[in-house]
């Protein structure tokens, strides 16, 4: 009976849980031998692998479709030429294979261009093309041969091609990208790609600069006495009285806390007590705009749009007009979170710029709340809303648009725009709701200043 030597291996190693300690026993030595070695194999294998993955990878990035066609020609025709005498097989698997090693001396050298682009404007309106210059240069010592810049524009892609650089040449193109619908879309990375003539090979560089381009809804120009339907632009009396404001309601007896510049003197002297004014609150014209962004409530793309335009439209006007504006629509809430969680999205109404790019990026979804809800919940969070405008599509229905704006208070004259193209422009009153439908935007403009003039 053979015995082996028994080695005992003792580790101990201090960590974030506390100090641990290991046990090796290696009971017999040939096995361990056998163990080690096939494990020193697997680590090759897997150390082979990687390489062979990187060079594979290496070469995907390498050979385009017409490469590749064109190497499964050549194998084949060497194939078919060698194995079977086959002599036009072997001839045109020949040529193949000549032709991809001239391909090669393309790709030698670094890459030495240096590629900067800038849009001529960061924002344009749907259906415009934007324009923006790209510089390359080469900052090599020796001349750089012709290659392609190539730069995506949103899903698309523009392709510019680069003649022959000398050494710190450059060279400058004007790029223009056609006109585009409402979004936002990442303009960039330039990559610079050498490939040979044949385009059987290429070597792509790209830099990390990045543009956005804004595809602002389109607008139409509102005028300003026609804006929402306010019957004082300057602020309407409520039925609230209060110490401080410039709308008098009546003359009460003086008490503790009173400002003594708001003294009556002839009431006092006549009636030989202080009696100080009394006023009405005086509400500054708040405009809110309620944008539904429900997918069920638009029977189409185009509606929606519309409906996007037509609070971009009444929006803008309101800012440039210095009045006070809110501007709000729903946020995407999953279907299992509905019954528990409401989200109210308010866009930017510092500048016009800042409210036509928020409204860039919303989107028609089957995720937002329905407008009852949104109406609710802009009521809940009232902040001295005077009127309020909603802006939907043609599928909402009647009945769920009054619903919607009774959520409202009573003191809060309310207003629709419903954006129906198969419809008659008009407007009209419904249940209460001045309504206004819309054929195209550019009824907008006309509706809204015969609802003007009449008032």
């Amino acid at each position: 009976m053979t015995e082996f030597p028994d080695r005992t291996a003792t580790r101990t190693r201090s960590g974030a849980t506390g100090t641990y300690s290991t046990r090796t026993e290696v009971a017999d030595v040939p096995r361990a031998r056998a163990v080690g070695a096939r494990l020193q194999a697997q680590r090759a294998a897997r150390a082979a692998a990687d390489v062979l993955g990187a060079g594979w990878g290496a070469v995907r990035a390498v050979v385009t479709p017409a490469g590749w066609a064109l190497a499964a020609w050549a194998l084949a025709g060497l194939a078919l030429g060698l194995g079977w005498g086959w002599e036009e097989a072997l001839v045109g698997g020949v040529v193949a294979a000549v032709l991809l090693l001239v391909a090669v001396p393309f790709l030698l050298g670094e890459v030495r261009y240096r590629v900067d682009f800038a849009l001529e404007r960061d924002a344009v309106v749907a259906g415009e093309e934007a324009a923006g210059d790209i510089v390359v240069e080469n900052q090599g010592r020796r001349a750089a041969l012709p290659g392609l810049v190539e730069l995506p524009v949103g899903d698309a892609l523009v392709e510019l091609h680069v003649p022959l650089l000398r050494g710190g040449a450059r060279w400058a193109e004007r790029i223009v990208i056609p006109a585009r619908p409402r979004g936002i879309v990442p303009v960039g990375p330039a990559a610079s790609t050498r490939t040979d003539p044949l385009r059987l090979l290429r070597r792509h560089l790209a830099w990390d600069q990045v543009r956005t381009l804004y595809i602002h809804p389109r607008t139409v120009e509102v005028p300003s006495t026609s804006l929402g339907w306010v019957r004082d632009l300057e602020g309407q009396a409520v039925r609230i009285l209060t110490n401080e404001d410039i709308s008098f309601h009546a003359i009460r007896e003086y008490q503790r806390g009173d400002a003594r510049r708001h003294i009556h003197w002839r009431s006092t002297a006549k009636t030989g007590t202080l009696m100080v004014r009394q006023f009405e609150e005086t509400r500054r014209s708040l405009l809110t705009l309620v944008l539904d962004v429900d997918a069920a409530s638009y029977r189409d793309d185009d509606e929606f749009e519309m409906a996007v335009s037509a609070v971009a439209s009444l929006g803008t006007r309101a800012i440039r007009d210095g009045r006070e504006l809110r501007a709000v629509a729903s946020g995407e809430v999953p279907a299992f979170a509905r019954a528990s969680v409401r989200m109210l999205r308010a866009l930017r109404v510092d500048s016009p710029r800042a409210l036509l790019d928020d409204l860039t990026g919303v989107d028609a979804t089957d995720a937002a709340m329905d407008l009852a809800t949104v109406t609710r919940m802009v009521a809940e969070d009232d902040q001295g809303t005077s009127l309020a405008v909603l802006v939907t599509g043609s599928a909402l229905g009647h009945d769920r648009l009054r619903t919607a704006a009774l959520r409202f208070p009573t003191d809060v004259a309310v207003g629709a725009v419903v954006c129906d193209p198969s419809s008659e422009p008009r407007t009209h009153v419904l249940g209460g709701l001045q309504l206004v439908s819309l054929g195209v935007l550019e009824d907008l403009r006309q509706l809204l200043a015969r609802g003007a003039a009449r008032g």
